[in-house]
């Protein structure tokens, strides 16, 4: 079980549910705002038109592909809330800074074992 005090750590769930929800809601706005599934793809005719669908259709899916991946990260924290093992670091297995997991909640890992294993 994560030493962190009970309200933050709950102040830390809350904040990755309301994330959640932003995130689930962007994806599938990107998803419908998405030219290439639109059927009005088929009726343009006018020259640029289809570079210009090409063009957003290839943000949609890289804005896609990172809301996936917040998704996904959002969705490990949680489970590591639920399960009591949230904060803590995946390389050392010490805890990872409060102060870390407030500016980044889905961090894990801690600020040295970043620093030595991502270089960041």
């Amino acid at each position: 079980m994560s030493n962190f005090p009970k309200k933050t750590l709950e102040f830390i769930q809350r904040y990755l549910l309301r994330q959640q929800r932003e995130v689930e809601e962007n994806l599938k706005n990107v998803i419908e705002d998405d030219p290439a599934k639109s059927p009005a793809l088929a009726e343009s005719s006018e020259p640029g038109t289809d570079s210009y669908m090409a063009e957003i259709h290839s943000k949609s899916i890289v804005f896609g592909k990172k809301l996936t991946d917040a998704k996904v990260s959002i969705q490990i924290a949680l489970q590591k809330i639920k399960k009591g093992t949230y904060g803590k670091c995946e390389h050392c297995g010490k805890q990872i800074e409060v102060g870390r997991l407030l500016a980044m909640p889905t961090a894990q890992h801690c600020v040295a074992c970043s620093k030595k294993n991502f270089g960041k």
